[in-house]
């Protein structure tokens, strides 16, 4: 287990520019989100399996805060996408998020500081994970997952907040042959109806 006190990926790779969101990359991120009508049924078991203990274990780390061990299941070409319009592109229209790895690096530092305001009071989070269907591509060098999210937060003198969110990720395998997310992209199913900024991640 790592923490922002010890060696993680958030002092191994800062500072580091974002040099890989060029119009290449923007197009390839397009197409594989609307790749996602072609999928049929995951017809396979280990691999909805796994996928499913994966998505698991990182919900507990955001509900647990070990904010800098789930940066570190992402790939350094990362993009968490929240997107505003559920077919938005975002190069041209806004987004709730757009985080590539070094924005995701300062959301989290951010977050451990006690100065950002849309932490405080104190809250606490759980989140529900279901529907988890995943598929292996032919090369076995990626999956795609698909899931549905209900998440709970309650906070000091605050009413209870609850946001049902559809998840879609693409995990590419490393070089050591451990899966990371490249993408994570949640579609909020109240986007637009005009949000106050997220507090979850």
């Amino acid at each position: 287990m790592s923490s922002l006190n010890e060696t993680s990926s958030l002092e191994i790779t800062r500072p580091r520019p974002s040099t890989y969101l060029t119009d290449a990359y923007y197009s390839e991120l397009i197409a594989w989100r609307d790749e996602a009508a072609t999928y049929g049924p995951a017809t396979q078991a280990d691999v909805v399996a796994e996928c499913t203990s994966f998505l698991n274990y990182e919900a507990r780390l955001l509900d647990t805060r070990r904010f800098a061990d789930w940066l570190d299941l992402f790939t350094l070409d990362c993009v968490y996408w929240v997107p505003a319009a559920p077919d938005g592109d975002p190069r041209r229209e806004v987004t709730v998020s757009f985080d590539d790895h070094r924005r995701l690096e300062d959301r989290i530092i951010r977050f451990e500081t006690g100065f950002a305001h849309n932490q405080e009071p104190g809250r606490r989070l759980r989140r529900i994970v279901s529907n988890v269907e995943a598929w292996e591509a032919d090369d076995g060098l990626s999956r795609r997952i698909m899931a549905n999210a209900h998440v709970f937060e309650a906070r000091n003198a605050k009413p209870r907040s609850e946001f049902v969110v559809g998840l879609d990720y693409w995990l590419a395998r490393s070089d050591e042959s451990i899966w990371k997310i490249r993408v994570k992209r949640s579609q909020l199913i109240n986007s637009q109806d005009g949000l106050e900024a997220p507090t979850f991640l």
